[in-house]
């Protein structure tokens, strides 16, 4: 495909506790870069498309340090601003059995990317050789800039036929209380997309949809197609998951679209790194897309991919597509692996 697919979304340094200790007990971290358009773009890259990020990164030597980073990764870097100081960051502290991970942020409001403004892009110039667009919904929490720049590149991307995907995400903490603002912003921009990465949940606490259902598919089942006729949505997908004993999780993946849902085999596996593994699965459902897979095969490869993301270190997927389909191809549901 001549064509790239690319993503808006802020690239963060991520300082990782090594093992297993909490923060306080360690002198020393190991640093990368990350964010959810860098994840997603680097899986897409593996499986061969051709990608480029939009985003600022500060005008420094951080931010030719994650140009570098990034550049290592494969994600294309034509359409990257450069302004500004800082970059977002957060501290990883692995869990341990009981003990959960924590993720602690910092610098990320005033990081070059949320200080940035939509002119500070070039949007027509972007928008010329795309195809499909990922958006992020961190990107419409974090501040009133992003949210801004986001929504008018979306905008300008439906009018000119690229395929908007939107990835809701929703972060209650980075909202606060703007429980009424969270949701305007949210149904703007649903009201672009044109696939969408969802759960029941988003649709629940988010656009204020009820249902009388208790288990978690049935309600999925319910909501999510009422979602995507109010909105026009041509595809909706995203994983179910629940945790088990031992660090054991088990997840399904599932796909909506022309009034019919299609589900992944479920999996049961132990995670290594927990971050990333939703953007694996959002970079399988987008690349199935873009090579035409049949629906049963896009779900399926999809899944396999957030699993293998969940199995590496980092947060960025690096399983090529043949790993990926030799997981599709030989993975037996009653056997760990």
């Amino acid at each position: 495909m001549t064509n790239k697919v690319k993503a808006f979304g802020e690239v963060m340094m991520r300082l990782h506790v090594p093992g297993k200790k909490k923060l306080e007990q360690t002198r020393v971290l190991d640093m990368s870069f990350s964010g959810t358009g860098v994840n997603v773009l680097t899986a897409l890259g593996k499986y061969g498309n051709q990608t480029s990020l939009i985003t600022t990164l500060p005008d420094n030597n951080i931010g030719e340090a994650a140009l570098s980073y990034l550049q290592s990764l494969g994600v294309g870097t034509q359409d990257i601003h450069r302004d500004g100081e800082h970059i977002g960051m957060f501290f990883l502290e692995d869990g341990f059995d009981l003990r959960p991970s924590v993720v602690t942020y910092t610098s990320r409001e005033i990081s070059a990317f949320h200080q940035a403004v939509a002119s500070d892009y070039h949007m027509e110039r972007i928008l010329i050789d795309t195809d499909m667009i990922h958006f992020c919904g961190i990107g419409l929490a974090v501040s009133e800039n992003s949210r801004k720049t986001m929504l008018s590149l979306a905008k300008k991307a439906k009018k000119q036929g690229v395929l908007v995907v939107f990835d809701c995400n929703f972060r209650p903490k980075l909202w606060g209380n703007n429980t009424r603002q969270a949701r305007n912003a949210y149904q703007q921009m649903l009201q672009l997309s044109d696939v969408c990465f969802m759960t029941e949940k988003d649709a629940i606490h988010v656009l204020g949809y009820a249902t009388n259902e208790v288990d978690r598919k049935s309600q999925i089942k319910q909501l999510i197609p009422k979602v995507a006729e109010e909105y026009g949505i041509q595809l909706i997908a995203g994983t179910i998951r629940e945790r088990l004993q031992d660090n054991k999780h088990e997840i399904e993946g599932f796909l909506y679209t022309n009034a019919y849902f299609y589900y992944s085999k479920r999996y049961e596996f132990r995670i290594f790194d927990r971050i990333g593994g939703g953007d694996g699965f959002a970079s399988g459902i987008m690349h199935g897309l873009r090579q035409q897979y049949s629906k049963e095969d896009t779900v399926q490869f999809a899944m396999a991919a957030g699993i293998l993301a969940h199995s590496t270190y980092g947060d960025s997927p690096i399983s090529s597509d043949k790993e990926v389909w030799s997981l599709v191809n030989n993975h037996d549901p009653d056997i760990e692996r």
